[in-house]
């Protein structure tokens, strides 16, 4: 019988719909995941001052009014605006866009990076940062800072190698 109830299920029936994630409560879990880790680590570390590998990394508890590699150091309105922008931005892709492959896992890490972030500057005006590279000559950063750089740089590849990860609704 060639009846339409007698083909087999297409993709989407089968679980398979392009890799999206169907779950977009499961979204924000690599972000919330960082998050709770950034807020561990910058209450433990804050006033840290010890070598953790020596040679390759300390933990050296710094206030930073500034942003990324130091930029706009005492600028902390127009810091705050841009993280809240970002913020919003990441909000609204998990919500609105149909992300597969590495875009929800860039986007999240982004956005809970920066809430980690944009936490210390409301509740203390600077950013608490305490890993540093003994090996070059680099700033201090904690875990919301590696969330942001990973996301950034997972959501760049999925954008340049797969942008078919982005779609609208």
């Amino acid at each position: 019988c060639s009846c339409e109830y007698n083909k087999p299920p297409g993709p989407r029936a089968r679980g398979r719909g392009g890799n999206r994630v169907r779950n977009k409560g499961a979204l924000i879990w690599p972000g919330l995941l960082l998050l709770a880790l950034d807020r561990i680590s910058k209450w433990a570390w804050k006033t840290a001052d010890q070598a953790l590998i020596p040679g390759v990394i300390a933990l050296r508890g710094a206030q930073n009014t500034g942003m990324a590699l130091g930029l706009f150091q005492g600028g902390a309105p127009v810091i705050l605006a841009l993280s809240l922008l970002a913020l919003a931005g990441c909000f609204w892709l998990l919500r609105r866009a149909r992300l597969s492959g590495l875009a929800p896992w860039g986007v999240s890490l982004l956005a809970g990076g920066a809430l980690g972030n944009i936490i210390d500057r409301v509740l203390y005006g600077a950013v608490t940062d305490m890993f540093e590279l003994l090996f070059i000559r680099f700033y201090i950063f904690n875990v919301a800072d590696v969330g942001v750089v990973a996301g950034a740089i997972l959501c760049g590849i999925s954008l340049l190698f797969r942008p078919q990860d982005w779609s609208k609704r």
